[in-house]
């Protein structure tokens, strides 16, 4: 979005504040961190870079002040030859060792700085791929064997740092940052936990910060005066045995001190726990920024504040309070290209919601899917053009007003469509606005007042409270019918289903379900519907014990996730039995068996159950009404469950057909 007309600063003064760091300016305090990678790799080919630089350059002319977005990867040529990797952070050639490097990332950066847009690149060597400090890793949650990096390699790695942040300033960058958290190979050399080596790298504490010290002195050493050097910092490993919050501002001291840093990146996480390192929405806005405040008080460079700063309300107070003098953001740029745009102009009550749920990074990251955004189909997709209005508009029924027929009839009225919305329910939102019953889901119902006050400026009818038939769809005489009617609940089959004692978890999230102090939930469903409806039940002051089918708990639910959700359930004492099916319910037990060898057990002491098992598709209007005249378009749930980010994909490419 080009800005045009006054500028409307005084609502986020902070915000807006320009900032300088040795020679980068920055017009704001805003800065985006590293994401782009997985929505497209701009040295693979010119269509693939046409989507990076799209999606990068949208923002830039939306106002972003600062883009430290570039993953930089640096070269892990030491790898044995034959030695395969995996995973979002198994690169073996570096970014910078690439042979297009200066010529992809010299126009990029010169596009980006033609909008006014500091630029910068985060050097990453991920932990565990397959390198560590001396074969620990702070993580509990998968048992990945490393190699123990040896003097030499340690050696070669530096040299990789230097020749990193030369190829960036020579490609035209302003600066370079550290990547040195989360299990990067630095932070397992930083921490006490990680990092017990016998040589002059491990040990005590200086022994500890000397390999990160010896690349920053490296860097600095072949970059120019007015180069930018940073380093991203982990506040707290909220891990036993690591740094706690005291230790990391002493770690940051010793690196202020050494004269190479000019500024800190601070955020939060504990590798794949609770928080992870991408905090999901179970967390509160920006709710480790007074952490970063301490440490901008022992420091006197400049500290950047990272985590849940998901609107400018959030960015401004951070930045007010003094917690720190940037904040970085990153999912919200997902859902909203305009995000800035919208703040400097006083219109951040536009601006569409985060929800936190991750599925922008597990989609892509984990699940090898195409990159996409629950709330924002368009994210990732700035290179294509934007939905054409239509030449003739048509008549066009939807049927279902979840997050699926919202985006669907907004998208085809903004096109010039008459379109109407049907639903069954008084209010818009769907089974998303029945998850929105619980605390950690607050957005959800955010993302709904936003996609109802859309629906309003597009014009669209909305008939709420209102069932729709064949008959009364057909009266309105419509020439396309979209139909995201969502889903029914699916029930268990298993003996005693039908017993009083046996409620719904729908039920139990709308509130109109008894339900007693001891419950059982079934869960047969693998994302977040058993955990969900397990948190509303702990609200209501229940003991809870839930049963999964699966071999781990929400399988459905990524690595950036489940930790979040997990630690909130069992710190308020829900306790989970897994590759577990119930085979029978009876009042006083129900029958048990493991899903792999049949073995029979027993659980009692109960007085609830609750069936957490998803939905089947509820596609009784599409047999009724095909064929009878209307193009007609079954999507989202309504044709198979999945994720909102599915739902939300398939609307919008529905709504851009017709």
């Amino acid at each position: 979005m080009t800005r045009k007309g006054p500028l409307m600063t005084a609502r986020f003064p902070h915000l807006f504040a320009p900032l300088k760091i040795r020679d980068m300016a920055l017009r704001n305090r805003i800065m985006a961190p590293p994401h782009g990678r997985i929505i497209a790799d701009p040295q693979v080919s010119e269509r693939e870079y046409a989507k990076y630089a799209a999606y990068w350059l949208t923002r830039a002319r939306a106002g972003l002040g600062w883009m430290d977005g570039v993953n930089a990867f640096i070269d892990n040529g030491m790898l044995p030859q034959g030695l395969r990797l995996s995973g979002l952070g198994a690169v073996k050639r570096g970014t910078m060792r690439k042979p297009n490097f200066r010529d992809v990332f010299s126009r990029f950066a010169d596009d980006m700085h033609a909008e006014g847009t500091a630029v910068t690149a985060q050097i990453i060597m991920q932990g565990a791929q397959p390198h560590s400090a001396s074969g620990v890793l702070a993580n509990y949650t998968n048992n990945q064997p490393t190699h123990v990096l040896t003097y030499d390699e340690i050696q070669r790695t530096i040299d990789e740092y230097a020749f990193t942040a030369a190829e960036a300033e020579a490609a035209g960058f302003d600066g370079v940052e550290m990547h040195a958290n989360h299990e990067d190979v630095m932070q397992l050399f930083i921490s006490p936990y990680t990092n017990r080596r016998t040589d002059a790298y491990g040990g005590d504490f200086d022994a500890r910060l000397r390999f990160p010290m010896e690349a920053f002195a490296a860097m600095r050493a072949v970059t120019g005066p007015g180069f930018v050097i940073g380093m991203r910092f982990n506040m707290d490993e909220f891990f036993e045995g690591g740094y706690d919050l005291a230790e990391g501002i002493r770690i940051a001291q010793a690196f202020e001190a050494s004269g190479h840093i000019d500024y800190l990146h601070c955020v939060i996480g504990n590798n794949w726990g609770a928080p992870s390192y991408v905090q999901p929405h179970v967390f509160g806005r920006a709710q480790w920024a007074e952490m970063a405040g301490k440490f901008r008080a022992a420091l006197s460079i400049p500290v950047i504040y990272g985590g849940r700063v998901s609107d400018p309300e959030a960015g401004e107070a951070v930045l007010a309070e003094g917690h720190a003098d940037v904040v970085s953001i990153a999912r919200a740029f997902f859902a909203d290209e305009d995000f800035v745009a919208k703040a400097r102009a006083g219109s951040s009550d536009t601006i569409r919601p985060c929800i936190g749920c991750n599925d922008c990074l597990h989609a892509a990251a984990i699940d090898g899917l195409p990159f996409g955004c629950s709330v924002n189909p368009r994210a990732g997709r700035e290179a294509e053009p934007a939905p054409a209005p239509v030449p003739s508009p048509r008549r066009v029924t939807v049927v279902g007003g979840g997050p699926a027929g919202m985006e669907a009839a907004a998208v085809a009225a903004e096109r010039g469509h008459h379109v109407t919305l049907w639903d069954r329910a008084p209010q818009l939102g769907g089974l998303m606005r029945v998850a929105g019953a619980v605390p950690e889901n607050a957005a959800y119902l955010a993302f709904i007042d936003h996609q109802t006050a859309r629906l309003t400026e597009a014009g669209v009818n909305l008939k709420l409270g209102e069932e729709a038939t064949a008959d009364t769809i057909l009266a309105d005489a419509p020439d396309v019918v979209l139909l995201a009617t969502g889903t029914r609940p699916r029930t268990l089959d298993a003996s005693g289903v039908d017993a009083p004692f046996v409620v719904e978890g729908r039920d139990v999230l709308m509130g109109t379900a008894d339900v007693g102090r001891n419950v059982v939930v079934i869960a047969r469903e693998d994302h977040m519907q058993p955990l969900t409806v397990t948190s509303a039940l702990l609200e209501r002051g229940c003991s809870v014990r839930v049963i999964y089918q699966t071999p781990g708990v929400a399988p459905g639910v990524g690595k950036y996730s489940i930790g979040g959700i997990l630690g909130k359930l069992t710190g308020q004492g829900a306790t989970f039995t897994v590759m577990t099916r119930v085979a029978a319910i009876a009042p006083d037990k129900l029958t048990l068996k493991c899903v792999y060898s049949g073995v029979e057990s027993e659980m009692t002491d109960f007085d609830t159950v609750v069936l957490a098992c998803g939905g089947t598709p509820d596609a009784g209007l599409y047999d009724a009404l095909n064929g009878k005249g209307p193009e007609v378009r079954i999507f989202g749930d309504a044709y198979v469950p999945n994720r909102i980010l599915h739902a939300t994909r398939q609307a919008y490419e529905n709504a851009c057909l017709i």
